[in-house]
């Protein structure tokens, strides 16, 4: 090879080696904080915000509690969350899905919160215990929400004596009439049968039955408990 293509295959060389460099140039990030946010981003990750109402003053118990023993127990202050992001993680999802082990698949977060006047009242309840036979009743406990303003006291509410305090609210139970969807014994047609073994056996295995519904009103199977702010609320200043 002579010294004139020598010289060609060199500078071609060196014009490419060029371009080569300027295109990477190009493409590359323009910082490294570029560059973080592409390795550490998450993708396809689904988030929503949800505004709350956590001031309640309604709460549920059963119906076979004897409502004489509703009792006041105390009152506080504390924090309530106002508003929370979820997070959900689809690959979580199509996982849980395929192989499902209990795992939550979404991330909720408090963005907001409020404060307000914690009422806890406790009831004599049904045995919560698993023990066969054991059916002595216990204290059982619900808790209702109000805003601060809506509770005037001077103070703090956790400081005054529980008599005091309990001044504050009145409660008043009902036991709601609702809708109950069950068999209509008249219009349907019923398959006689035993239970063998736990399982039902109809004496005629030909026989279809033919059921047919019908809605009754029936007492609820809970009491709405509903504790008020009397007003004035003068007792708990003195």
């Amino acid at each position: 090879m002579n010294t004139t293509k020598i010289t060609l295959f060199v500078g071609a060389a060196v014009v490419i080696a060029g371009g080569l460099v300027l295109a990477v140039r190009k493409n590359a990030p323009s910082s490294t904080a570029d560059t973080r946010g592409a390795i550490g981003a998450v993708p396809n990750q689904a988030s929503t915000s949800r505004e709350l109402d956590p001031f309640t003053h309604v709460a549920s118990i059963p119906a076979t509690v004897d409502p004489s023993t509703i009792r006041f127990e105390k009152a506080k202050m504390v924090d309530l969350a106002s508003k929370t992001e979820t997070t959900t993680d689809p690959k979580c999802k199509e996982k849980q899905f395929r192989d499902p082990d209990g795992s939550n698949c979404e991330v909720v977060k408090v963005l907001e919160r409020v404060k307000a006047v914690e009422a806890d009242y406790s009831f004599i309840g049904p045995q919560l215990g698993s023990g066969e036979g054991d059916t002595h009743p216990t204290r059982q406990t619900f808790t209702v929400y109000f805003r601060p303003e809506q509770v005037p006291v001077s103070g703090e509410v956790a400081k005054l004596k529980r008599e005091q305090a309990e001044s504050l609210f009145q409660v008043s139970t009902s036991r709601p009439i609702v809708q109950e969807r069950v068999v209509d014994q008249q219009n349907s047609r019923l398959c006689k049968g035993n239970y063998v073994e736990g399982n039902w056996v109809q004496a005629d295995p030909k026989c279809q039955e033919q059921l047919q519904y019908t809605n009754r009103t029936v007492p609820a199977t809970y009491w709405a408990v509903a504790v008020d702010v009397r007003h004035p609320a003068m007792l708990a200043s003195r």
